[in-house]
This record gives C-alpha cells, structure tokens and sequence, in this order.
C-alpha cells in the first residue's frame, strides 16, 4: 500500500495566498503625477511535495515473475528498505559529482534476492515542496478622454529562490540525488519541469 501514484495527484498541503493593494489617489503636484493610483497584486504559494516511488531499473524482473515494467505495466519493481530513515543525512547539500543535492539515502534501499519482491511501497516518500512569491505592479495613466496608457510589470519567482526538483528514485549510482529545479510559475513547463528562475516581464498598452 502506498500514497495516490503519480506525480501531482497527492499533493496533502496546498496554500494559496493573494493581497492586492493599491495607492491612493495623491492631489499635489508630482505626489499625484506619479505615485497615485498604482495596483499592487502579490500571490504567495506553498505546496508539499508530491510522491515518489523508488525502483529498481525500468526493465528488470528482478522478482522472476514475467511482470517488468512495460507495456500496460508501467509501475518498475521495488527494493528492499534496510534503513529506518529513507531521507539522506545530508538532505538539501550539495553531493558529488556536482551539481546535485542530496535528498535520499542510497543506504537506505538494497536490491532484493532474485525471486523475491521488494518490501518498499508504491509512493512511499516524498519529492520537496514548493514555494513561490509572485508580484504584479500595473496603473493606468488617463491622457484625454476615452484615451489611456497602461502599464504593466509582472515578476514571478520575486526572489530567484532555487525549488528542488525530484530525486532520481531508480536504483543506480545518482539514485537520491537532485539534478534539476521545479519550474516557476510564469515558466508554463509543469509541476516538476526546470526553468526555476526568476523571470520578470513588462507590457504597456495605449487605448484609445
């Protein structure tokens, strides 16, 4: 028994969090030229990691049952837990050969004797979550009537924070290791895609 399998499908912590704001309207001068009536849009996001299944390589039948992952069986075979905790000590630094990060224990799991199945589950851990600040700043300047000209400035991942990625869970030399970052918000690639920078864009419109 495990966890809902898959990548996203059992997400258990989701916080969604929006503030908007906007500048009042200032009646002197320079003061109400140019800092009135600005829009402020901030979203925070937070989300627990989804899960992870550890496994033996893709094709191997290591359990002698004719049932390798293939075709309409798309769910690897899975090894053995030797280690009370399946996390690595050093979870979140830096591993070699770089660039990695460590997050689970290679210790931890052990190929099964031939014939036998794995005691590990179906998802039986967690990939790392994901945060992210994201930050709107848009205003409209009135320039005669029925004419105006809006400006726009979109940031998403405000504060360039590195998210990690997945594990590699198959059983081999990098198993555990991260290699790659989740995507930002504005990146459009999915939940665990890379482009995890930050990314920042501007628009501005003329209406008339």
């Amino acid at each position: 028994m495990g966890d809902c399998f898959g990548n996203s499908e059992d997400i258990r912590h989701i916080v969604n969090v929006t503030i908007l704001a906007r500048t009042p309207k200032f009646t002197h001068g320079w003061a109400g030229r140019l800092a009135s009536n600005w829009n402020f849009s901030t979203i925070y996001t937070f989300r627990t990691g989804f899960p992870i299944t550890p496994m033996l390589n893709s094709s191997a039948d290591n359990a002698l049952n004719g049932f390798a992952a293939s075709g309409n069986n798309p769910v690897p075979q899975r090894p053995n837990q030797v280690q009370p905790n399946v996390y690595a000590t050093n979870k979140g630094q830096s591993c070699s050969p770089a660039p990695c990060i460590s997050y689970l224990n290679p210790n931890a799991v052990a190929t099964p004797a031939l014939g036998t199945y794995g005691n590990m589950g179906i998802s039986d851990m967690r990939a790392p979550g994901f945060w992210e600040w994201d930050q709107a700043i848009t205003r409209e300047f009135p320039l005669r009537e029925a004419m105006r000209f809006e400006f726009r400035a979109e940031a998403f991942n405000v504060t360039n924070s590195l998210r990690l990625g997945a594990p590699n869970t198959t059983l081999s030399g990098t198993y555990g290791q991260v290699t790659g970052d989740q995507a930002t918000t504005g990146a459009g690639t999915g939940i665990s895609g890379g482009t995890g920078g930050r990314i920042i864009q501007f628009a501005m419109k003329f209406v008339f």
